[in-house]
């Protein structure tokens, strides 16, 4: 008698064998765009973090309750692997994709039951460079340059925060010296009040020239930090002086035994509707 494999057998009789899930984060990230593509809620749904949040090109930011059975479309469709980039950082892992004006950042989490998303977060930049110089330019920083309204939890979050501190200090003088120590190579920030993705070389050329390029400290209005051993997961809300609140996500490392920055997304919360939703 001859025998056929079961995953033959299972689609001879029209079942559709059940997927391994993916073990790594690339994998992960794959399958999650997959599954949005092709409408599959079940599978997104169970690549998602419980503590997700997803941010689009307009600031508006929802939880995974509300991705239970409809999900934001995304701002950059069919990416493909040239828009793609990839940072491992242990237990945390980045993908930043970047389509002409649209850029998008998708942080996972390696929890117990395998790399989870935890931040979903869209910025459109501008079309034509920034006049003028940010909100907060010129005037005393106390927050966040010296305080803020957040209360560390562990040492590696206060450690965060003193580095936080000292990095928007230095951005704040134009400290050229200091403020790259408290940046990875691999930094960029990426702001809906530029119209340029600044990397840590850009950056240090602007504040070398005062040319603030959109980008500057602005109070903190709230945050949660997300400890995950040698890698720090930051979502914030700032509220400038003058212009549209920002909802910013950050990642810190620890790397060389000192705190560093390795990216920052600044979204303008603008003011409308509820965010366009596509259900499946």
């Amino acid at each position: 008698m001859r025998s056929f494999p079961i995953v033959l057998l299972l689609v001879l009789a029209g079942c559709t064998p059940r997927q391994e899930p993916p073990t790594t984060a690339a994998a992960s990230d794959r399958a999650l765009m997959m599954a949005l593509s092709s409408g599959d809620v079940i599978s997104a749904a169970e690549l998602v973090d419980d503590d997700v949040t997803w941010t689009d090109a307009a600031g508006r930011t929802v939880t995974k309750a509300a991705l239970s059975d409809s999900w934001p479309t995304v701002a950059i469709a069919n990416e493909t692997s040239e828009e793609v980039d990839m940072f491992d950082y242990g237990r945390v892992a980045v993908m930043r994709v970047d389509r002409g004006r649209l850029h998008a950042l998708r942080v996972w989490a390696r929890r117990p039951a395998g790399w989870r998303l935890l931040v979903y977060q869209e910025v459109e930049s501008l079309a034509v460079p920034p006049s003028g110089a940010p909100s907060g330019v010129g005037h005393d920083c106390v927050n966040p340059c010296t305080t803020v309204p957040y209360e560390p939890r562990t040492d590696n979050e206060r450690g965060v925060i003193a580095a936080y501190h000292a990095l928007e200090t230095a951005a704040h003088g134009a400290d050229v010296e200091n403020w790259g120590r408290y940046v990875a190579d691999e930094f960029v920030v990426v702001s809906s009040n530029s119209d340029q993705v600044l990397t840590k070389e850009a950056r240090l050329e602007g504040l070398r020239k005062a040319a603030f390029g959109g980008v500057a400290p602005s109070p903190l209005v709230s945050a949660q930090l997300i400890d995950f051993d040698t890698a720090v997961v930051m979502r914030a809300q700032h509220q400038p002086e003058t212009g549209n609140p920002l909802q910013i996500g950050r990642v810190w490392i620890r790397r060389n035994g000192a705190w560093m920055s390795v990216l920052s997304y600044q979204t303008a919360i603008r003011p409308g509707p509820a965010p366009l939703r596509s259900t499946f």
